[in-house]
Protein backbone atom coordinates (compact mmCIF):
# COMPACT_ATOMS: atom_id res chain seq x y z
CA UNK A 1 0.00 0.00 0.00
CA UNK A 2 2.45 2.40 1.40
CA UNK A 3 4.66 1.70 -2.73
CA UNK A 4 1.31 2.61 -4.44
CA UNK A 5 1.13 6.16 -2.76
CA UNK A 6 4.80 6.88 -3.33
CA UNK A 7 3.96 6.20 -6.79
CA UNK A 8 0.61 7.86 -6.61
CA UNK A 9 2.54 10.93 -5.78
CA UNK A 10 5.59 10.61 -8.37
CA UNK A 11 3.57 11.12 -10.74
CA UNK A 12 0.93 13.75 -9.45
CA UNK A 13 4.58 15.65 -8.91
CA UNK A 14 5.34 15.05 -12.73
CA UNK A 15 1.87 16.38 -13.76
CA UNK A 16 2.80 19.56 -11.75
CA UNK A 17 6.14 20.02 -12.96
CA UNK A 18 4.88 19.27 -16.96
CA UNK A 19 1.78 21.84 -16.49
CA UNK A 20 4.08 24.50 -15.01
CA UNK A 21 6.49 23.91 -17.93
CA UNK A 22 3.85 24.27 -21.02
CA UNK A 23 2.41 27.24 -19.08
CA UNK A 24 5.96 28.90 -18.92
CA UNK A 25 7.00 27.86 -22.10
CA UNK A 26 3.45 29.63 -23.22
CA UNK A 27 4.38 32.77 -21.62
CA UNK A 28 8.26 32.98 -22.88
CA UNK A 29 6.18 33.02 -26.46
CA UNK A 30 3.99 35.24 -25.94
CA UNK A 31 6.97 37.92 -24.40
CA UNK A 32 9.34 36.84 -27.48
CA UNK A 33 5.98 38.24 -29.64
CA UNK A 34 5.69 41.36 -27.76
CA UNK A 35 9.16 42.16 -27.95
CA UNK A 36 9.56 41.51 -32.02
CA UNK A 37 6.29 43.66 -32.28
CA UNK A 38 8.03 46.49 -30.44
CA UNK A 39 10.93 46.14 -32.39
CA UNK A 40 9.46 46.47 -35.64
CA UNK A 41 11.00 48.76 -37.99
CA UNK A 42 9.29 51.17 -40.03
CA UNK A 43 10.73 53.53 -42.90
CA UNK A 44 12.26 56.55 -41.32
CA UNK A 45 10.76 60.48 -42.29
CA UNK A 46 13.32 63.36 -40.96
CA UNK A 47 16.35 62.85 -38.98
CA UNK A 48 16.36 61.31 -35.62
CA UNK A 49 17.97 63.65 -33.03
CA UNK A 50 17.37 64.27 -29.26
CA UNK A 51 14.29 66.81 -28.46
CA UNK A 52 12.65 65.56 -31.70
CA UNK A 53 8.92 64.49 -32.10
CA UNK A 54 8.74 60.90 -32.49
CA UNK A 55 5.80 59.95 -34.30
CA UNK A 56 4.46 57.02 -36.09
CA UNK A 57 2.38 58.08 -39.22
CA UNK A 58 -0.14 56.20 -40.93
CA UNK A 59 -1.13 56.68 -44.90
CA UNK A 60 -4.77 55.92 -45.06
CA UNK A 61 -4.98 58.81 -47.71
CA UNK A 62 -5.61 56.33 -50.44
CA UNK A 63 -2.77 57.38 -52.57
CA UNK A 64 1.29 56.98 -52.12
CA UNK A 65 2.95 59.89 -50.41
CA UNK A 66 6.41 60.87 -51.70
CA UNK A 67 6.45 64.41 -49.90
CA UNK A 68 6.13 64.97 -46.11
CA UNK A 69 6.92 68.92 -44.76
CA UNK A 70 6.46 69.96 -41.39
CA UNK A 71 6.48 74.01 -39.59
CA UNK A 72 5.15 75.73 -37.38
CA UNK A 73 2.07 78.12 -37.90
CA UNK A 74 4.58 81.38 -38.14
CA UNK A 75 6.39 79.85 -40.53
CA UNK A 76 5.43 81.35 -43.79
CA UNK A 77 7.30 78.99 -45.98
CA UNK A 78 7.69 74.92 -45.68
CA UNK A 79 11.34 73.45 -45.24
CA UNK A 80 12.79 70.74 -47.68
CA UNK A 81 10.87 67.89 -48.36
CA UNK A 82 11.87 65.27 -44.98
CA UNK A 83 11.16 61.89 -47.19
CA UNK A 84 15.01 60.29 -48.77
CA UNK A 85 14.53 60.46 -52.54
CA UNK A 86 14.24 56.98 -52.51
CA UNK A 87 11.17 56.40 -50.45
CA UNK A 88 7.58 56.26 -51.48
CA UNK A 89 4.68 55.92 -48.50
CA UNK A 90 2.76 53.57 -49.88
CA UNK A 91 -1.05 53.65 -49.16
CA UNK A 92 -1.46 52.04 -46.01
CA UNK A 93 2.06 51.45 -45.00
CA UNK A 94 3.40 53.05 -41.61
CA UNK A 95 6.73 55.12 -40.88
CA UNK A 96 8.51 56.44 -38.23
CA UNK A 97 8.78 60.35 -38.39
CA UNK A 98 10.92 62.88 -36.62
CA UNK A 99 10.51 66.25 -36.56
CA UNK A 100 12.56 68.69 -34.90
CA UNK A 101 11.62 72.78 -35.15
CA UNK A 102 14.75 75.07 -36.50
CA UNK A 103 13.85 76.97 -33.28
CA UNK A 104 12.62 76.51 -29.83
CA UNK A 105 8.95 77.71 -30.14
CA UNK A 106 8.35 76.56 -26.88
CA UNK A 107 7.69 79.75 -24.68
CA UNK A 108 7.37 79.64 -20.83
CA UNK A 109 5.25 82.33 -19.01
CA UNK A 110 5.78 82.66 -15.36
CA UNK A 111 2.90 83.17 -13.45
CA UNK A 112 3.79 83.55 -9.59
CA UNK A 113 5.52 80.13 -8.94
CA UNK A 114 3.79 78.11 -11.81
CA UNK A 115 5.01 77.98 -15.61
CA UNK A 116 2.57 77.50 -18.19
CA UNK A 117 4.11 76.15 -21.45
CA UNK A 118 2.01 77.39 -24.28
CA UNK A 119 2.30 74.70 -27.52
CA UNK A 120 2.51 75.46 -30.85
CA UNK A 121 0.39 74.36 -34.06
CA UNK A 122 1.47 73.29 -36.64
CA UNK A 123 0.87 72.30 -40.42
CA UNK A 124 2.09 69.51 -42.28
CA UNK A 125 2.32 69.76 -46.37
CA UNK A 126 1.71 66.45 -47.90
CA UNK A 127 2.44 65.99 -51.16
CA UNK A 128 1.35 62.69 -53.44
CA UNK A 129 2.24 61.09 -56.70
CA UNK A 130 0.75 63.25 -59.49
CA UNK A 131 1.64 66.36 -57.76
CA UNK A 132 -1.38 66.56 -55.88
CA UNK A 133 -0.51 68.52 -52.79
CA UNK A 134 -2.82 68.56 -48.93
CA UNK A 135 -1.97 70.74 -46.08
CA UNK A 136 -3.09 70.30 -42.77
CA UNK A 137 -3.56 73.67 -40.99
CA UNK A 138 -3.39 72.13 -37.29
CA UNK A 139 -1.57 69.33 -36.22
CA UNK A 140 -0.93 69.32 -32.34
CA UNK A 141 2.43 67.11 -32.08
CA UNK A 142 2.23 68.14 -28.17
CA UNK A 143 -0.93 66.27 -27.79
CA UNK A 144 -0.49 63.41 -29.66
CA UNK A 145 0.36 59.66 -28.06
CA UNK A 146 2.44 58.10 -30.35
CA UNK A 147 0.80 57.23 -33.96
CA UNK A 148 -1.08 59.33 -36.40
CA UNK A 149 -3.48 58.27 -39.22
CA UNK A 150 -3.73 60.65 -42.29
CA UNK A 151 -7.16 60.22 -43.46
CA UNK A 152 -9.40 61.64 -46.49
CA UNK A 153 -13.23 61.55 -46.93
CA UNK A 154 -15.33 64.39 -48.54
CA UNK A 155 -11.63 65.96 -50.46
CA UNK A 156 -11.10 66.57 -46.88
CA UNK A 157 -7.69 65.73 -45.30
CA UNK A 158 -7.46 65.46 -41.63
CA UNK A 159 -6.03 62.98 -38.87
CA UNK A 160 -6.64 60.75 -36.34
CA UNK A 161 -4.58 60.25 -33.07
CA UNK A 162 -4.65 59.82 -29.43
CA UNK A 163 -5.09 62.55 -27.12
CA UNK A 164 -1.87 62.17 -24.63
CA UNK A 165 -3.95 64.68 -22.40
CA UNK A 166 -6.97 62.98 -22.22
CA UNK A 167 -6.63 59.37 -23.63
CA UNK A 168 -9.21 60.29 -26.45
CA UNK A 169 -9.40 59.60 -29.57
CA UNK A 170 -9.23 62.43 -31.38
CA UNK A 171 -10.11 63.32 -35.17
CA UNK A 172 -9.60 67.23 -36.61
CA UNK A 173 -11.96 66.85 -40.02
CA UNK A 174 -14.36 69.49 -38.45
CA UNK A 175 -11.26 71.78 -38.07
CA UNK A 176 -9.88 71.01 -41.42
CA UNK A 177 -13.52 71.60 -43.11
CA UNK A 178 -13.58 75.11 -41.88
CA UNK A 179 -9.99 75.72 -42.81
CA UNK A 180 -10.92 74.50 -46.49
CA UNK A 181 -14.02 76.42 -46.67
CA UNK A 182 -12.40 79.86 -45.53
CA UNK A 183 -10.06 79.27 -48.51
CA UNK A 184 -12.87 78.59 -51.08
CA UNK A 185 -14.30 81.88 -49.68
CA UNK A 186 -11.26 83.21 -50.71
CA UNK A 187 -10.65 81.98 -54.30
CA UNK A 188 -13.21 84.27 -56.10
CA UNK A 189 -10.87 87.17 -55.02
CA UNK A 190 -8.06 85.25 -56.41
CA UNK A 191 -10.05 84.57 -60.07
CA UNK A 192 -11.34 88.17 -60.19
CA UNK A 193 -7.95 88.97 -62.66
CA UNK A 194 -9.24 85.86 -64.93
CA UNK A 195 -12.51 87.35 -65.30
CA UNK A 196 -11.75 90.65 -65.89
CA UNK A 197 -9.32 89.31 -68.51
CA UNK A 198 -12.02 87.57 -69.98
CA UNK A 199 -14.65 90.80 -69.84
CA UNK A 200 -11.65 92.74 -71.75
CA UNK A 201 -11.78 90.19 -74.77
CA UNK A 202 -15.26 90.51 -74.74
CA UNK A 203 -15.11 94.33 -74.93
CA UNK A 204 -12.31 94.29 -77.74
CA UNK A 205 -14.13 91.50 -80.15
CA UNK A 206 -16.79 94.33 -81.23
CA UNK A 207 -14.05 96.70 -81.89
CA UNK A 208 -12.52 94.92 -84.20
CA UNK A 209 -15.96 94.56 -86.44
CA UNK A 210 -15.49 98.28 -87.93
CA UNK A 211 -12.26 97.43 -88.36
CA UNK A 212 -12.63 95.54 -90.81
CA UNK A 213 -15.84 97.71 -92.06
CA UNK A 214 -13.92 100.51 -92.53
CA UNK A 215 -12.22 100.08 -95.61
CA UNK A 216 -15.71 99.85 -97.16
CA UNK A 217 -16.35 103.34 -97.10
CA UNK A 218 -13.02 105.34 -98.32
CA UNK A 219 -13.78 102.84 -101.47
CA UNK A 220 -17.09 104.66 -102.56
CA UNK A 221 -15.77 107.73 -102.16
CA UNK A 222 -13.32 108.05 -104.85
CA UNK A 223 -15.61 106.23 -106.66
CA UNK A 224 -18.04 108.83 -106.49
CA UNK A 225 -15.58 111.85 -107.11
CA UNK A 226 -14.43 110.90 -111.32
CA UNK A 227 -18.34 110.61 -111.31
CA UNK A 228 -18.87 114.15 -110.26
CA UNK A 229 -15.70 115.82 -112.29
CA UNK A 230 -16.77 114.53 -115.84
CA UNK A 231 -19.42 116.62 -115.92
CA UNK A 232 -17.60 119.73 -115.61
CA UNK A 233 -15.17 119.82 -118.67
CA UNK A 234 -18.16 119.23 -120.72
CA UNK A 235 -20.00 122.63 -119.10
CA UNK A 236 -17.17 125.00 -119.93
CA UNK A 237 -16.67 124.42 -123.58
CA UNK A 238 -20.53 125.31 -123.66
CA UNK A 239 -19.26 128.70 -122.13
CA UNK A 240 -16.38 129.74 -124.56
CA UNK A 241 -18.70 130.17 -127.73
CA UNK A 242 -20.84 132.48 -125.47
CA UNK A 243 -18.32 134.80 -124.72
CA UNK A 244 -16.72 134.95 -128.20
CA UNK A 245 -20.36 136.28 -129.80
CA UNK A 246 -19.66 139.92 -128.80
CA UNK A 247 -16.61 139.56 -130.56
CA UNK A 248 -18.14 138.63 -133.83
CA UNK A 249 -20.11 142.23 -133.48
CA UNK A 250 -17.81 144.45 -133.89
CA UNK A 251 -17.52 144.29 -137.80
CA UNK A 252 -21.37 145.60 -137.65
CA UNK A 253 -20.62 148.30 -135.47
CA UNK A 254 -17.42 149.25 -137.21
CA UNK A 255 -19.66 149.50 -140.61
CA UNK A 256 -22.13 152.43 -139.67
CA UNK A 257 -19.25 155.33 -141.30
CA UNK A 258 -18.24 153.09 -144.47
CA UNK A 259 -19.36 153.99 -147.76
CA UNK A 260 -21.73 151.54 -149.91
CA UNK A 261 -20.72 150.97 -153.36
CA UNK A 262 -23.27 153.47 -154.27
CA UNK A 263 -21.01 156.18 -152.26
CA UNK A 264 -23.70 156.68 -149.64
CA UNK A 265 -23.29 155.67 -145.99
CA UNK A 266 -25.45 152.78 -144.99
CA UNK A 267 -27.51 153.22 -141.86
CA UNK A 268 -28.70 150.22 -139.75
Amino acid sequence: MKAKRVWGLVLAFGLCVGAVGCGGQDATEENTAQTEQTEQTYPIIGVQAEGAYDILLKNSLGQDITGIAIKTADETTYPANMMPSDLVLKNGETAQCFYLPETSTEETQTAGETDVLLNPTYQMQITCEGDMVYELSALGLDDIEKEVELCKEDDIVFVKYISKASGDAVSTKEQESAAQAQQDAAQPQEETPAEQTEQTEQTEQPAVQPAEQAPAEPVQQPAQQPAQAEPEPAAQPAQQPTQSAPVEQVPEQTTEGCLTEGGGPVFN
